[in-house]
């Protein structure tokens, strides 16, 4: 590198404080070339540290870099510290990774914690359709009917959009279908309305047979209408219970299982934190990034957004959003 790019490599470092290159290195967000997180907190970075709206946990939650939610805890990071939106890591990890929400628990994190909306991580998992996130809240003490500012619960949730195997895992550990809110709609109903707007398929009419099923309740009314969509609603009635409930994520004998061994645990293979001890490489070979995410040898390799179209924004109406940094 000749000298005059040295220093201005150096003069534009010299403008960004290390904790703000931390976060920038997590979210792969215009980052240095050769940055990487457990380095930057050698130096002095603060794992607590807020940058707009998130914090250094709250991001790696939201690119699901399991690798990077374990270091920033071991450094000191806060389990359940908020961000801008009053969002805890939690909230972020529920819609993405079971393997960061099971961290995150271990480390203490509150699993009905309530954010600006009074939403709790299991109403995102179950509107994101995260099943085995949902289960892992769910083995780790979180409540199946918690409620939100409009008290729905996540079963409502995961019904107005025909999320099957959320709500598959929710009723398999207790999870009430005939809870309403405050405009007098349950989860059998939200998802009525779905289907009688002719916006459903095969899988929601399912889920609409098991929730129907739980709640006890009859064909809604809302599909009184739509004659083809009763007929196969009643057809589908005829079969044996065991048929419509068989799914892959319902498991008999119920919530207080152990959880399952991961590769951190035990005898397991350890941990690999390859990425955090990795620097970015020039454009043209391959690279790892922190928490080990491969890229190509493409001199422009895709970069996680945090804009509010990023993976990890609220996109429930009335529910505020992260901004860019």
């Amino acid at each position: 590198m000749s000298s005059t790019m040295w220093y201005i490599m150096q003069s534009i470092q010299s403008k960004y404080s290390l904790s703000e290159r931390l976060i920038r290195t997590i979210a792969f967000i215009r980052s240095f070339p050769h940055d990487n997180v457990e380095d930057l907190i050698r130096r002095g970075a603060d794992v607590n540290r807020m940058h707009g709206t998130l914090k250094p946990l709250h991001c790696a939650c939201m690119v699901a870099d399991a690798d990077c939610v374990e270091l920033l805890l071991e450094k000191g990071a806060e389990v359940n510290a908020v961000d801008g939106y009053n969002r805890t890591a939690l909230h972020y990890a529920a819609e993405k990774d079971e393997g960061c929400v099971e961290l995150l628990l271990e480390y203490g994190a509150l699993p009905d914690a309530l954010d600006g909306n009074k939403d709790t991580p299991l109403h995102w998992a179950a509107f994101k359709d995260n099943p085995e996130c949902a289960r892992a809240l769910l083995e780790g003490g979180a409540r199946p009917d918690a409620r939100d500012y409009n008290r729905d619960t996540p079963l409502s949730w995961a019904a107005m959009k025909g999320n099957l195997e959320s709500v598959r895992v929710l009723l398999d550990f207790g999870a009430q279908a005939h809870v309403t809110n405050l405009k007098g709609q349950t989860p059998v109903s939200r998802l009525a309305a779905l289907l009688a707007r002719g916006l459903g398929a095969e899988r929601e009419e399912e889920c609409l047979r098991l929730l129907c099923r739980a709640a006890g309740s009859p064909t809604p009314p809302e599909l009184s209408r739509d004659p083809q969509l009763l007929a196969r609603l009643g057809a589908a009635a005829t079969r044996p219970p065991h048929a419509a409930l068989a799914g892959p994520l319902l498991r008999p004998e119920g919530p207080g299982r152990p959880l399952p061994a991961r590769g951190r645990q035990g005898a397991a293979a350890p941990r690999v934190r390859a990425g955090h001890m990795t620097s970015h490489s020039d454009a043209g070979k391959n690279r790892i990034k922190v928490g080990g995410h491969q890229e190509g040898n493409s001199g422009n390799a895709e970069q996680t957004s945090l804009s509010p179209q990023g993976p990890s924004a609220p996109c429930c109406p009335g529910t505020l959003r992260p901004v860019p940094l």
